[in-house]
């Protein structure tokens, strides 16, 4: 009688276990059809500095060996030195007027 009970226990788990699971339903379209590629945007070459000079001040932009630059707005600014770079960072609307300035 155990035996019996103990194999019908079985029988029943294991028919269980191999009953098919319903598969989900999903409104939404499979992912590849949907997916939409994403446009790489592609950062600009920032335009190269013009001129041989520090727009802070004035002197050549190798006279110190602290050459530096940065890119604000698309435009690549070097400087003699890191002091200069501060001094840019602080008001860059100021050396940006003196840049198109410089270029005529």
């Amino acid at each position: 009688m155990k035996a019996t009970l103990i194999l019908t226990v079985l029988a029943l788990g294991l028919a269980s276990c191999a009953a098919p699971v319903p598969a989900a339903t999903t409104d939404a379209a499979p992912a590849s059809s949907t997916a939409k590629v994403a446009k790489k945007k592609v950062a600009a070459k920032p335009k190269p500095y013009p001129l041989k000079t520090c727009l802070v001040t004035d002197d050549g932009l190798d006279d110190m060996d602290e050459r530096v630059s940065t890119v604000y707005e698309g435009q690549t600014f070097e400087f003699c030195c890191k002091p200069c770079l501060k001094k840019f960072n602080k008001n860059p609307g100021k050396y940006v007027r003196a840049l198109a300035k410089a270029k005529g």
